[in-house]
Formats: C-alpha cells, sequence, structure tokens
C-alpha cells in the first residue's frame, strides 16, 4: 500500500460503517458541498471541526469523514481522536459514499435489507423515472448526458474568456438577474433536461438549488467544474 493510500484510505470498509448506520461528515466548504454530497450527510468544513460536538455529542458515535480527496478528512480525523471521539474513519472522496448513501441522490428506493446487509432496490417509478439520473454528475456521465440539451456556463465573463465547453450558453451566475435570465430563456419548458457548470462545482451547485426552487425539474451540474473537465476533455476559446 502506497504512503497516501496509508495516509487518506481507510483500513475498513466505510461502507460497512454507513449501512449501520454510522454518521457521515462531509469536512469540505459549504460552497462545495452544495454542489453534491452523500445522502443524509451533515456538513462541517474543516476549519470549523471543533464545533461537531454540538451536532454529534456521542464520543463513541461512529463517524465516516469525506472531503474531496481525503486530505482534509485526514486531518479532521486527528483533530476529533483529540478531542475524545473513539470510532472515526477517513472515507477519502466523498464520491466513494455514493453508491450507498448516496441512494436518494440516484432516485432510488430500498425496501428490504437482505441477513447480509445488502439493500435491495426496488424499480423507480414512472414518477420518479425521470429523475432516476443523478442531479450530481462526474465529468464522464456529463459528457455523455449533456449531448442535445441546453448546458449553460455559468461562470464570470473573465473565466469564459480563458475557455469553455463547446456549446455552451453563458448566463453569469453572479449576476444580479441570473434568475431572471434562465427564466426568459429556458422557462418556457421547465421540464427540459438543463446542464450546468462553473469553475469547481461550487456556483453551478447553487444555481441548481436556485432553479430548481423557481420550478426546473430536470436540472443537472457537473461536480468538480471547469477545472475537472479541462483536465481530461477538449475545450475552446469563444
Amino acid at each position: 500500500m502506497g504512503f497516501f493510500a496509508k495516509l487518506f484510505g481507510p483500513k475498513q470498509d466505510p461502507m460497512e460503517w454507513v449501512a449501520r448506520g454510522a454518521k457521515i461528515v462531509d469536512v469540505r466548504t459549504t460552497g462545495e458541498f452544495a454542489s453534491g454530497h452523500p445522502a443524509k450527510a451533515i456538513n462541517v468544513p474543516l476549519n470549523s471541526i471543533a464545533t461537531l460536538p454540538k451536532k454529534i455529542k456521542d464520543k463513541d458515535a461512529e463517524i465516516v469523514l469525506c472531503c474531496a480527496s481525503g486530505m482534509r478528512a485526514s486531518a479532521a480525523k486527528q483533530n476529533l481522536e483529540k478531542m475524545g471521539y473513539t470510532k472515526v474513519i477517513n472515507a477519502g472522496s466523498w464520491t466513494k459514499l455514493r453508491t450507498l448513501a448516496g441512494a436518494a441522490m440516484l432516485g432510488l428506493t430500498f425496501s428490504a435489507t437482505t441477513a447480509c446487509g445488502q439493500a435491495t432496490e426496488t424499480a423507480p417509478t414512472q414518477e420518479t423515472a425521470r429523475s432516476a439520473q443523478p442531479e450530481n454528475l462526474d465529468v464522464a456521465a456529463f459528457k455523455a448526458a449533456k449531448e442535445g440539451h441546453v448546458l449553460v456556463d455559468v461562470r464570470t465573463d473573465a473565466e469564459v474568456a480563458e475557455g469553455m465547453i463547446e456549446g455552451a450558453a453563458h448566463v453569469d451566475f453572479n449576476s444580479a438577474d441570473f434568475a431572471a435570465q434562465m427564466e426568459a430563456t429556458y422557462g418556457g419548458d421547465k421540464d427540459q433536461a438543463i446542464y450546468l457548470y462553473c469553475r469547481s462545482g461550487g456556483r453551478s451547485g447553487r444555481a441548481l438549488s436556485q432553479l430548481k426552487q423557481a420550478g426546473f425539474t430536470n436540472v443537472h451540474h457537473l461536480v468538480g467544474g471547469f477545472m475537472a473537465w479541462s483536465a481530461s476533455e477538449a475545450f475552446v476559446k469563444p
């Protein structure tokens, strides 16, 4: 096992902890958390980890930590152990927890649990079929899903000037009339699929939430944003 695997990867399976009811604590920033997180996770940024006892008083409770890569979760684990928490595990990236903890995010429901603790999955109803695709997509899923649909870059003019995903429209999330622009341009069909991205996923996650509140029903965004996209995919200069 490599150095980083030892440092940031758990010796035990965090999914087993989650399956038996461990508390999931995401130590990323509030912006990162808004862009996507495991279902039922609570957000306590690393720089506020000392406040965790207000949310989890039992020092013997099982706690599964996650962040973007595992680095902040590792630091949080050390801090919590110094504070007296006895059962803390670092799951590394929050995306590792989506299989089970993120079931709600995938539009799935669970009807039973086997003797081995594995949940059985019920088929989505017609009403939930449209929401079966996650709102929070990684690069591969985003690339495949966006084709033929509305794609919107919500970054600033300066950011867009450095490069953007081909075919994207541009509506700056930080502009005062973001919601009005989206309503005017796409409000005629609020059930159409809309794919959003920003620099790292924070603003697009907040934009997604804002559009849902405005009645848009089929909005998705790119986790990791343009930074993740440009690391492996082509982009264009406007």
